[in-house]
């Protein structure tokens, strides 16, 4: 660590970690609602994000690239680690401490400043909602077994802490943890009493939205389950696009995963080209239809844009065949707004699909 690293060091006293656009505009609100200078703050992106205002703070480690799902892929990223693991311990031990932000409890940097507040119960720890997976049941048995495996042993190479989160893996549920923020508490797992919401104000249009365009937001659902599992989705997808009738459709793909085998399968259509956040861009959404699988980016634009129609196809399906049979994000998708497309069960088969990944 350089010497001026070394100096901001000493005067910070907020450590926050997020890993897209939903936790940092939610870090943004709760940094203004607990009055957090950003030059007093150690950032950690866990995820590649373009946010100047992230740059504002004390010190910023961005993370390289788009991440990998595989695991020797993980190795292209130790040099991130390495970088925001030495600037942690440096920042623990030189400065003085008394917020940390953390957006899960599953990521070798949040996991370890979990253990660091379990010693030091001074430091005020907040989970920060990242999305749907915030409300879900998303467990252990949600990711591929080497991830269990495999973290002890980096964290130990890394010279962090690690302890195996106890049931959710946002952390919300972990005794350390002070409060939960979020823009909703509609199905969010996480002790009711700790949760604080920051709502969102809607918007108002800055463009006409247009009936007969849809806007398809992409996510990275087809990671979660097997091949022919999300094939079912994507057809089913496709055939309600047709039966709609919708005389022009744009794409917008996810900023980290890439859109999966709906993209091949959609009718002939074109890409939003555009790399704000769908929250940031909620004022000028085209299409008077909005529609999705299992994201996040529908809640949003629904409590932001009420007038918008948004869709999510194919939860019905998709929750036994991604998610272990967890339906609780029908809990917060209808109680949004949102419209669910059941697909049912792919023709002559029967029972929960399989988790692939």
């Amino acid at each position: 660590m350089s010497v001026s690293l070394l100096r901001a060091a000493d005067t910070v006293d907020t450590i926050a970690v997020v890993n897209n656009a939903i936790s940092a505009r939610m870090l943004g609100e709760a940094f203004a609602r607990d009055n957090v200078r950003l030059d007093r703050v150690a950032m950690v992106s866990a995820r590649k994000l373009d946010l100047p205002w992230l740059d504002s703070c004390a010190i910023h480690v961005r993370y390289p690239d788009k991440p990998r799902q595989s695991m020797f892929a993980q190795w292209r990223f130790i040099s991130f680690y390495r970088q925001a693991a030495r600037m942690l311990r440096q920042v623990l031990k030189r400065g003085n401490i008394r917020r940390i932000y953390v957006v899960n409890a599953e990521n070798l940097l949040t996991n370890h400043l979990l253990t660091v507040v379990a010693q030091r119960p001074e430091i005020e720890l907040t989970v920060v909602v990242e999305g749907i997976y915030n409300f879900q049941e998303i467990l252990w048995r949600n990711r591929a077994r080497w991830r269990l495996a495999l973290k002890p042993v980096l964290s130990a190479l890394l010279g962090l802490k690690w302890r195996t989160p106890r049931g959710h893996l946002s952390g919300a549920f972990e005794p350390e943890v002070d409060r939960i923020v979020s823009f909703t508490d509609m199905g969010l797992k996480a002790p009711a009493a700790k949760v604080e919401v920051l709502p969102w104000e809607p918007v108002a249009p800055t463009i006409q939205a247009d009936p007969r365009c849809l806007l398809v937001v992409h996510t990275g659902l087809w990671l979660w389950m097997d091949e022919a599992s999300y094939l079912h989705v994507a057809r089913s997808f496709v055939e309600w696009v047709r039966r709609e009738g919708f005389e022009r459709i744009i794409v917008k793909h996810h900023p980290s995963v890439g859109p999966g085998q709906l993209e091949d399968l959609l009718p002939p259509h074109e890409t939003w080209d555009v790399t704000e956040s769908m929250e940031d861009l909620a004022d000028k959404i085209p299409a008077a239809t909005v529609a999705g699988t299992c994201c996040t980016a529908l809640v949003t634009a629904k409590l932001l844009r009420p007038d918008l129609r948004c869709v999510d196809v194919g939860a019905d399906f998709y929750c036994d065949a991604a998610y272990a049979g967890d339906h609780s994000v029908q809990g917060l998708l209808r109680g949004a707004g949102i419209e669910i497309i059941e697909i049912g069960m792919p023709s002559g088969k029967s029972g929960r699909g399989d988790i692939a990944k």
